[in-house]
């Protein structure tokens, strides 16, 4: 069985170039981007493993994106997986 997280490009929702990808089984995201580097840009990936840490990266990167648009594409990529999650929670329990 493969996960979402392995081929972001067809499973993810793109903000200006952070990628994100939300696994509804798991619980988690992944968060997908670019890194500035000393020759090129380096891919980077950062993983959720729950609401509450996304929650909680939200407000940094929200508070940091105020000054850099990289941070605020990441917050409102963390806002929509958190959005994600918990619309899927709510159906668990109902149903």
């Amino acid at each position: 069985m493969s996960s979402v997280h392995n081929d972001p490009s067809s499973n993810g929702t793109t903000f200006d170039g952070v990628t994100v990808t939300v696994d509804l089984i798991a619980g988690d995201c992944v968060i997908h981007s670019q890194r500035p580097g000393p020759c090129r840009d380096i891919p980077y990936r950062k993983r959720f493993h729950s609401i509450d840490e996304i929650q909680g990266a939200y407000q940094v990167q929200f508070g940091l994106g105020v000054t850099d648009p990289v941070a605020a594409n990441v917050a409102r990529a963390l806002k929509f997986a958190a959005t994600q999650l918990m619309a899927q929670r709510k159906e668990d329990k109902r149903g």
